[in-house]
């Protein structure tokens, strides 16, 4: 897995965006075959997130 820093951030950002997006079209037209897997995807950044802003805060201390 590669590396991730705090500016990847707003990378990321943009890309719960676009999943989120993309689930609001496929409900709109009926299509659900993919919209858990893309909700997965989006916890999974939440979590490479959170673990960014973890590390930052322990170099911090």
């Amino acid at each position: 897995m590669n590396r991730l820093s705090k500016d990847d951030i707003p990378k990321l950002g943009r890309k719960i965006n676009q999943l989120k997006k993309k689930i609001s079209r496929t409900e709109i037209s009926g299509n659900l075959e993919k919209v858990e897997f893309r909700k997965m995807r989006i916890k999974k950044i939440k979590n490479q997130i959170n673990g960014i802003l973890k590390k930052k805060k322990n170099k911090i201390l």
